[in-house]
């Protein structure tokens, strides 16, 4: 969606990732989301998938996430924090 408002140049590749035991200096787990990657999300996988567009040029960024645990039937939201974006 991003890419078909011209902001391709503006996003990241990866969008997120898995949580659990993790150690130093790693500050995620794998598998990262990404297009391509193979890795099947099955029930009982917690992820905190994110969203960051830059603009390196104007020294802008913006991110939205949350956190998801994945069910039989879809994901379920862990996150506490509304949904609604903030605008200064």
């Amino acid at each position: 969606m991003l890419d078909a408002h011209g902001h391709a140049e503006n996003r990241l590749a990866a969008c997120g990732y898995s949580l659990g035991t993790t150690f130093a200096p790693n500050w995620m787990d794998w598998p990262m989301f990404y297009h391509g990657n193979p890795v099947e999300a099955r029930p009982g996988m917690v992820f905190f998938i994110h969203i960051i567009v830059f603009d390196s040029d104007r020294g802008m960024a913006m991110t939205l996430g949350e956190t998801v645990e994945v069910t039989e039937t879809g994901c379920a939201r862990l996150s506490a924090a509304a949904l609604e974006l903030v605008v200064n």
